[in-house]
């Protein structure tokens, strides 16, 4: 049987000014740079006592706040016993109460015992710098504010070698790490485990390679009798200096140590000559052979030994090409521990399970952290999240704010508008513009929501649309969604080629559609060759055939004679097969263009483009803020 933890919750610990967060054997970070991934990730370490290298910088304060020398950070931990496949039990084994004792550990009968660690990071008087405290959690209870602690009180040996955390940032390298003995390389290598009476022979046959070498190398013999010379200039006559080919002690092998790979019937090349995806790479294997040796080795020590790990880690997918992002997810998973590991990368989010990510975002200095609710889906809900949101869409979990919209064309123009409104492209902003393909708002939405994402909706306007975005966004009646400032519907049932005709763009349309086929008649010869031509077959209400019974169909023809034939042919051209892709960049960019700036921007955009610079703070262009659009 073995441990887990359960939950952490920080307090006033750089941008966490307060956070409580339950913890998984496998949890995915994902959230904007400078969001406090990081910061996360180096509390926990803090409170397993794997970082020490604290100041008042790590203390929060808000911005009309002056740092105090009696302000503090808390970090809070829960331990609680589980077996072999994770079931929380309710007693911790023998061994684990052998390594926390009464001293930590809370008896719990209801909810089974637990071990709460409370870490502070306080000013010390004496010391003149902050300092990291020890405390027993007597009573976890609802927050850290009611929570009930022991007195101050350090880790017993067995805890520092039992409990063990290990962090990797992203700016790993193998090759840094052969050099670095405090790096896991350095660490596992540096190990010999060997008896004295071995490591003196090794050590005196290093000792006579490395005078073979140098003493049948002129250059090298040469170079070493010259630099012996030193001790002369130094003013000491006993004064040696001698080249080392190879390392002389066992203790010292890392440091001549080289790491070569060979890429099939290729020649070997040393890892300094790879690339920085293989060198990250290698940097984090290196680190789960450590691991593997440092359980080894507790276990000679006492055979009857449990471990517990933590593996901390940003951005595994740092370097390398999607698919070997894909293949490191599954080296992560099967490392042998809990995982905690932030991520910028889709690839690496759709292997993972939805109940595994945690959404994290900072605003106003403060950082909230949301952990994916799977309680409150069903199953075929779950899997149409995975499906059609992570699996293809996975980006748009890593926005600032998420517009939703109806289909490719929307999708194509709306990012053209927002860079004429605001002067710069909609993904500077960390905003995503997603063409739904359809009225499947609710599965997006569902997921947005709950990861408290900003989110806009721009509708097409027929009944049925609205019903459907009625009901995604829980609503009771039309009305209420009409009065929400992030919801933008289109009027009088149009959709978006509709109402651009119908909002005074009609010529401007036919003309990005003639310049888009290079031919200033295109559009003139589409009615000549379309009108009263077949748009398709529907159903009639006349009885079903008497002899095969089936119903009876008619072709509906294009009318593009008489009044609002010339719109209807231009409709008709926009939305026809492959036109809607195929126009609507075209179209956006020459209404965009116009001369005009009251008219650049159609009325119904301009009105999302307002909200969304509303609530993320986006400042217009000046065209827009000293000219009108047309309503």
């Amino acid at each position: 049987m073995s441990i887990s933890l359960t939950n952490i919750r920080v307090n006033n610990f750089r941008s966490l000014e307060n956070i409580d967060l339950t913890i998984n054997k496998t949890n995915i970070i994902i959230g904007q740079n400078n969001c406090g991934k990081s910061n996360l990730l180096k509390a926990i370490n803090i409170a397993f006592g794997n970082v020490r290298d604290i100041s008042e910088s790590d203390i929060f304060i808000s911005s009309e706040e002056r740092i105090s020398s009696t302000k503090t950070a808390t970090i809070d931990i829960l331990l609680k016993p589980v077996d072999l496949e994770g079931t929380f039990q309710k007693t911790f084994s023998d061994f684990w109460i052998s390594v926390f004792t009464d001293s930590w550990i809370t008896p719990d009968e209801t909810n089974g015992d637990y071990v709460g660690i409370r870490t502070v990071l306080q000013y010390d008087i004496r010391k003149d710098d902050y300092i990291i405290v020890k405390k027993p959690i007597q009573e976890w209870n609802d927050s850290i504010e009611t929570s009930v602690v022991g007195a101050k009180k350090s880790f017993g040996n067995d805890m520092v070698d039992s409990l063990t955390s290990f962090y990797m940032d992203a700016h790993r390298d193998a090759v840094e790490d052969i050099k670095n003995r405090k790096s896991f390389f350095g660490k596992a290598t540096s190990q010999s485990d060997l008896s004295d009476q071995l490591t003196s022979e090794l050590e005196g046959q290093l000792n006579h390679i490395n005078s073979e070498i140098v003493r049948n190398i002129p250059a090298l013999q040469q170079t070493n009798r010259r630099m012996s010379s030193i001790g002369k200039t130094m003013g000491s006559s006993t004064g040696t200096v001698e080249i080392e080919p190879l390392a002389r002690k066992i203790s010292d092998l890392h440091k001549g140590m080289d790491i070569v790979y060979k890429d099939g019937v290729a020649a070997q090349f040393s890892i300094s000559q790879h690339g920085m995806g293989t060198r990250s790479w290698i940097s984090f294997l290196t680190l789960g052979a450590y691991v593997d040796w440092h359980n080894e080795k507790l276990k000679q020590d006492d055979e009857d030994a449990e471990n517990y790990t933590m593996l901390t880690m940003e951005e595994p997918e740092a370097h390398l090409h999607p698919q070997a992002q894909r293949q490191l997810y599954f080296q992560i998973s099967e490392f042998d521990g809990q995982k905690i590991i932030s991520t910028h990368s889709p690839s690496v989010l759709a292997q993972a399970d939805l109940r595994d990510i945690i959404y994290i975002n900072k605003q106003q200095g403060k950082t909230s952290v949301k952990r994916f609710n799977v309680g409150q889906y069903t199953p075929e809900e779950l899997n149409r999240i995975e499906r059609e949101v992570i699996n293809t869409r996975g980006e748009l979990l890593f926005s600032n704010a998420i517009v939703l919209c109806e289909g490719i064309t929307e999708e194509q123009a709306l990012p053209i508008y927002f860079k004429e409104y605001f002067g710069f492209e909609a993904i500077c902003s960390g905003i995503n513009i997603i063409g739904i393909g359809g009225q499947n708002y609710k599965t997006f939405l569902n997921l947005i929501k709950d990861l408290d994402i900003p989110w806009f909706i721009f509708s097409d306007g027929e009944t049925e649309t609205k019903k459907t975005v009625k009901k995604a966004v829980g609503v009771e009646n039309i009305e209420e969604l009409n009065s929400m400032s992030n919801i933008v519907i289109l009027d009088n049932e149009n959709d978006y080629e509709k109402y651009l005709i119908s909002d005074g763009y009609r010529d401007i349309i036919i003309s990005a559609i003639n310049e888009c086929e290079n031919d200033e008649e295109y559009f003139a010869n589409y009615i000549l060759t379309k009108n009263h031509t077949s748009m398709g077959r529907e159903r009639t209400n006349d009885p079903t055939c008497g002899t095969c019974q089936q119903h009876i169909y008619k072709d509906v023809l294009r009318d593009f004679d008489g009044e609002g034939g010339l719109e209807r042919a231009l409709y008709d051209c926009c939305t026809g097969k492959k036109a809607k892709a195929k126009y609507a960049t075209y179209v956006a960019e020459k209404i965009v263009s116009q001369q005009d700036v009251t008219k650049r921007i159609p009325s119904k955009i301009n009105t999302l483009l307002k909200e969304i610079g509303r609530l993320l703070d986006l400042t217009e262009k000046e065209d827009y803020r000293t000219h009108e659009v047309i309503e």
